[in-house]
């Protein structure tokens, strides 16, 4: 890729695209508030999508290719969900998009100008580089550190893997810096793994959905910080792998 970007993997440079200019904005959040009397309290703040807008020119050797790689990027870029968006010029992250609008003009029968326009209803940013730690659980409770950077709250996935029989448990795993809770009641045996996604809002055993008895928190991790993440099995003694996988997030 050379001076152009990248959706859903695939290179647009490719199609004889070229990036002008591009719009990323920076990070906003709507904070409410309710009056109430001589003071007001505050909601938990909202953030908006982020539009991303891209300055593009496509050239064709002959208005054929031209007219031909247009069609092929419109076919590239329009899905019905958000995938990724990486440019050229910004290497160690990405959004996730939609797309919004694809307009412009020919300005030669072998170049056409134009703006694509994004929709990133996930407001960060994602670091290109996956992150994934094990951490032994060897006693109950048992807390162990993961330290993360990045500037925006991390949604990891976490999977405690078994390494004996552990029999009928109920599982807490906790974040101790967020104070975010979340509880599982089942039966691990040898090599038995609970996953907890927290992109998802799924807890799944051996890779099946389990959630009949989940409650609490999907617990998060904060950005650029020494999280203490607790692992309490009751009724059990412990042997077990934590395995913590995320992306850092940027506002």
């Amino acid at each position: 890729m050379a001076n152009s970007l990248s959706f859903n993997t695939t290179d647009l440079s490719d199609y004889g695209l070229t990036l002008a200019h591009s719009d990323i904005p920076g990070f906003t959040q709507q904070s409410t508030s309710q009056l109430i009397q001589d003071i007001s309290y505050s909601f938990q703040p909202k953030r908006p999508p982020k539009i991303i807008n891209i300055d593009v020119d496509v050239m064709g050797a002959t208005r054929a290719i031209l007219d031909g790689y247009l069609d092929d990027i419109k076919f590239i870029i329009t899905h019905e969900s958000a995938k990724v968006l990486k440019l050229d010029h910004i290497t160690d992250r990405y959004w996730n998009t939609k797309l919004e609008s694809f307009v412009g003009y020919y300005s030669s029968p072998y170049h056409w100008g134009g703006t694509i326009t994004f929709k990133a209803d996930d407001p960060m940013a994602y670091d290109n580089s996956a992150t994934s730690s094990d951490h032994a659980i060897d006693s109950d409770p048992d807390t162990v550190v993961e330290t993360t950077g990045g500037t925006g709250t991390i949604l990891p996935v976490y999977t405690l893997t078994a390494k004996e029989d552990l029999g009928a448990i109920t599982l807490k795993l906790e974040n101790l810096t967020t104070d975010e809770e979340l509880q599982w009641d089942g039966t691990l045996n040898t090599d038995s793994y609970v996953t907890v996604d927290v992109p998802a809002w799924v807890v799944s055993l051996d890779g099946t959905v389990d959630m009949a008895d989940v409650s609490g928190q999907f617990p998060r991790l904060a950005a650029n910080v020494a999280n203490s993440i607790k692992v309490t099995a009751l009724y059990s003694s412990v042997a077990g792998v934590l395995n913590i996988a995320y992306r850092k997030r940027y506002l």
